[in-house]
């Protein structure tokens, strides 16, 4: 005889067994039903197009990186190292269980309605690959007990619906192998022993069984056969009718499918001679997308470990906006039969979600960068904030002064007396306005052009340019701040007629190529000018020197002894994956450089994005502080950095903790411009 299972062997009444399961299954479509009934209370969102490239990509993170779990063993395509092996073991181990165990049920489905093919090897090995999954789903969840009730990660909030998925899951395997146990008790072990082996899972409880007579061991296993169908379909029922957060395993990889295909770098702009919506601040103002995001959320706290933020001790979690906005969500829409909105609710603003939480984002995208499900947690935070700005006209006093001087003079530095030529009535720079035969817009930015430190910079980089040969022009008084800040913060309007007025300006003298020293001009510029016809082609500074040097156009000298490292700045690296070219142009300078701790798409804030450069805050939850502790820690005489926001952000937490004079922090452009100082 081959070897070959019966499918509902020694069952009666299987006639219960099949209503049970199609009212499971009626209940389980119902409630997926219901939440996209309640997704769809949002404002429209435009998630379809590229479907083609949806889907592929669909596949290939849902389940290829999501079998593997690159976002625990591995980060992205330009920062692949090992990061958390516990957490990335535990879901490889119960994912892929799943998957197998999931595949397993649907061919057994097949082979006992439609076509009987599991017979002799192939039944042999389906049956091992079977049980040696449904094995690492236990080890899975045994280790999932351990870290979520004896290691406790700050970052785990454990709730009872937690404790009821992991006893469920264990419930499910355990008393499936012992089903099986009984059946191998009852049949092969005595007839045909070879096949045992082949089921490892049900034959430790086989061996366990085999000395009891063949009427109990078919009893024991029609018992045990209905309170696995029981445990089982009490699982989908528990998880449908109690939103458990078990959801996510369905939400998550349509929340992958649905993720923002556009540059990471650009909000959302608002079009207001279509809306009166300026900004959120009611749930049903968030788009359906973004509630969507609240049912993926796994609460793994990945978000929460990134955030600089709340590791400074602010009160922003962005795990708990997420979880927040989800019960409001609920509490608002609470009816699992009717969807009528309950008649009271919380404030969003303000009872829901705090403003203090609200301007505590530096929108350095630390935790979408980390979340393995691609939650979009800053845009919503951008959102509450444009209703602060502008529907209630509430700011932080000292955001409120820079959006003043934004409005009334094009930049944010409302004290300064100097002009925008100040930092190069020396240099012979070329204004376009005055001969606008240049090959290239030097975009000089507000910091560079108006903060003391920071013209050091723009110097710096003229002088680069013009060692290289470069025909290069800048817009001198005509140019205006690009608009980040106030969009930062919340000020779309302002944003918008910064924006348009820069694009007029540009288009009238011709403009294709921009370079730029400041990471959030290089953003908007290149990511959200496009949304209102601003189209160039715009490039970082580092990006242009570490193609002169590599191209010959720059000599240099290694002159410089001391060890250094290289600070990636959030809006170069995470929004722009610019990571190679800055660490080029240190080491064509440095012979001893190093990576700090936190490093790459790693890389912790200095605290300035999001308005914050602008901001007041407590010394004890400075977040530039935080990261120049880290830096003096890695030894380095010299931090370079490629932004005006860290560079400001440095120099102060330098000077606050005193050690400005053994540690320099250093524009990559400065370096250079020293190193060709040393040219004979």
């Amino acid at each position: 005889m081959e070897p070959h299972r019966e499918s509902l062997w020694n069952i009666e009444f299987t006639w219960i067994f099949y209503t049970l399961a199609a009212l499971t299954v009626l209940l389980v479509i119902y409630a997926i039903w219901r939440h996209y009934k309640r997704w769809k209370v949002g404002q429209p969102a435009n998630r379809g197009n590229q479907p083609g490239r949806r889907f592929v990509d669909f596949l290939k993170i849902a389940f290829i990186d999501g079998l593997v779990h690159r976002k625990f063993f591995g980060a992205d395509k330009k920062d692949w190292r090992l990061r958390e092996f516990y957490p990335g073991l535990i879901h490889f181990l119960i994912f892929s269980g799943f998957i197998v165990l999931f595949l397993a049920t649907a061919l057994e489905f097949i082979n006992h309605y439609l076509v009987h093919f599991l017979e002799g090897n192939v039944y042999l090995a389906y049956s091992l690959l079977a049980d040696v999954f449904g094995i690492f789903v236990i080890i899975g969840v045994i280790l999932v007990l351990v870290r979520r009730y004896i290691q406790k990660p700050e970052r785990l909030d454990n709730k009872r619906d937690d404790l009821i998925v992991l006893l469920l899951i264990l419930g499910i395997i355990v008393s499936g192998f012992i089903l099986e146990g009984f059946r191998i008790a009852a049949t092969e072990l005595q007839t045909n022993p070879g096949w045992t082996v082949w089921s490892p899972g049900g034959y430790v409880f086989a061996l366990a069984f085999q000395g009891a007579d063949q009427a109990t061991l078919l009893g024991w296993h029609m018992g045990m056969w209905w309170l696995h169908v029981i445990i089982t379909l009490g699982f989908f029922i528990y998880v449908a009718l109690i939103n458990s957060k078990l959801f996510h395993i369905l939400w998550d990889p349509v929340n992958i499918f649905f993720r923002n295909l556009g540059a990471r770098g650009a909000l959302a702009p608002i079009d207001f001679e279509k809306t009166e919506l300026f900004g959120v601040s009611k749930i049903e103002e968030f788009n359906w997308k973004q509630l969507l995001d609240l049912d993926a959320c796994t609460r793994c706290g990945r978000c929460q470990d990134a955030c600089p933020a709340y590791f400074s001790g602010k009160n922003l979690n962005p795990k708990q906006v997420i979880q927040d906005l989800k019960n409001h969500l609920y509490d608002v829409y609470p009816g699992f039969i009717s969807l009528k909105p309950a008649e009271s609710r919380q404030e969003m603003i303000g009872e829901v979600i705090t403003e203090e939480v609200i301007w505590d984002c530096t929108t350095c995208r630390a935790c979408q960068q980390a979340c393995p499900v691609y939650i979009e947690h800053i845009d919503k935070i951008v959102d509450l904030r444009r209703n602060l700005a502008m529907e209630k006209s509430q700011f932080p006093e000292a955001a409120q002064e820079a959006l003043k001087s934004l409005g009334t003079r094009g930049h944010p530095y409302r004290g300064t007396v100097a002009t925008r030529t100040t930092w190069c009535e020396d240099m012979d720079i070329r204004v376009i306005s005055d001969d606008a035969d240049v090959d290239i817009l030097y975009w000089v930015g507000c910091s560079a052009a108006l903060d003391d430190r920071n013209i050091k910079v723009a110097r710096a980089t003229a002088k680069v340019l013009k060692a290289a040969g470069v025909n290069f022009g800048i817009l001198g008084d005509e140019e205006a701040c690009c608009g980040d800040p106030a969009r930062r913060m919340g000020d779309e309007y302002l944003f918008q007629t910064l924006c348009q007025q820069n694009i007029e300006i540009l288009k009238g003298y011709g403009v294709k190529k921009i370079l730029t020293t400041c990471p959030h001009c290089f953003n908007s510029l290149k990511h959200e000018y496009p949304q209102f016809g601003g189209n160039y082609e715009v490039m970082h500074h580092t990006q242009f020197i570490a193609d002169l040097i590599q191209s010959g156009k720059l000599k240099l000298k290694k002159a410089v002894d001391g060890k250094a490292a290289y600070h990636d700045s959030c809006y170069l690296g995470r929004y722009n994956y610019i990571y190679d070219e800055p660490r080029e142009i240190l080491k064509a300078l440095r012979g001893n450089t190093v990576e700090l701790p936190r490093h790459k798409t790693n890389s912790f804030c200095c605290g300035g994005g999001g308005g914050h450069m602008w901001m007041e805050e407590e010394p004890d939850k400075r977040v530039n502080m935080r990261r120049i502790d880290e830096i003096v820690e890695a030894g380095v005489s010299c931090v370079a950095s490629a932004c005006p926001y860290c560079l400001t952000m440095f120099d102060d937490a330098l000077k606050a903790k005193g050690v400005e004079e053994s540690l320099q922090s250093l524009d990559l452009s400065e370096l250079v411009a020293e190193a060709l100082e040393n040219n004979d």
